[in-house]
């Protein structure tokens, strides 16, 4: 486990094994492309009971693409859900429901219990080629969305399954810069008298170089894998005239996250401020 938190002064990484789904290879091609038992949460609507409208959401990462499926989450025991879309070059994986039922809402990290209660889906996941190679890497998460007066949204937590060997994480490092590490962020501002907005980036390195996601080589694809599992916390910030908001960037960009930054100068006295993110990154 290997965890970073950042602050505008400083930054914590942590890494973390977890537990996945047995490996079945040889060499770089792979002899196995099926998950039996893949579970995914997902809030289930406890106002209305039908409208809310649920997306499973499925990411298949491979040396040489990252694809991107979209699935209808109606279905019954047995049932194949429908494939709303898929981005990849090759047929989309299937996904076959083999268990449903609610659970307790602690599974679902920050639902919103007056709109919605924490249920799960469990599926047979099958790729349809077997010679991808590795890395390789499937994600999936649901996203649900209650529409109208109640507005509401809910996205589960992220699960990942792989049947290639454990990248090690030991030499990889998160930076505020791209041209060396950086574990501490300085900002001066000028004071203007009103709010001041500004834009920080985050990146992956590894060996104390740039890990560039968009660039698709066996280094990019390593990236792009330890990229996919890692996981991120913003804590905020200790004044409340800072105020910052993380967008995260696809796998295959050079960047980890945009940092929008918003400082309230309109006291014109001086601010002096920490704000803290961290990164997990994962070994599976």
């Amino acid at each position: 486990m290997k965890k970073w938190t950042l602050f505008f002064a400083s930054l914590m990484l942590l890494v973390l094994n977890v537990v996945g789904t047995p490996r079945s290879y040889a060499g770089d091609k792979l002899m196995s492309s099926s998950f039996d038992s893949v579970r995914v949460y997902y809030a289930m609507d406890t106002v209305t009971g039908v409208a809310a409208s649920i997306v499973f959401n499925v990411t298949v990462l491979t040396p040489g693409e990252v694809a991107y499926g979209k699935y209808n989450s109606i279905g019954r025991k047995g049932d194949t859900l429908r494939l709303i879309s898929w981005t990849g070059s090759g047929p989309a994986p299937t996904l076959v429901i083999t268990d449903y039922d609610t659970i307790n809402n602690s599974h679902c990290p920050g639902i919103d219990t007056d709109l919605f209660r924490c249920a799960y889906m469990t599926f047979k996941v099958t790729v349809a080629s077997d010679n991808y190679g590795c890395p390789w890497i499937a994600s999936f998460y649901s996203y649900t969305n209650l529409p109208g007066y109640f507005d509401g949204s809910y996205t589960s937590p992220t699960v990942h399954n792989s049947i290639c060997p454990t990248i090690p994480v030991a030499s990889y490092d998160i930076s505020w810069s791209e041209n060396y590490v950086s574990h501490n962020k300085a900002l001066q501002l000028q004071s203007t008298g009103s709010t001041i907005t500004t834009t920080l980036s985050t990146y992956l390195m590894e060996n104390g170089k740039l890990c560039d996601g968009s660039v698709f080589d066996s280094r990019g694809a390593y990236c792009r894998a330890v990229s996919e599992l890692l996981t991120f916390t913003s804590y905020g910030c200790d004044k409340s005239t800072v105020t910052v908001t993380p967008t995260r960037h696809p796998v295959t960009d050079k960047e980890l996250h945009d940092i929008v930054v918003k400082v309230n100068t309109s006291s014109r006295q001086p601010i002096d401020s920490t704000c803290r993110f961290q990164y997990v990154l994962n070994e599976l």
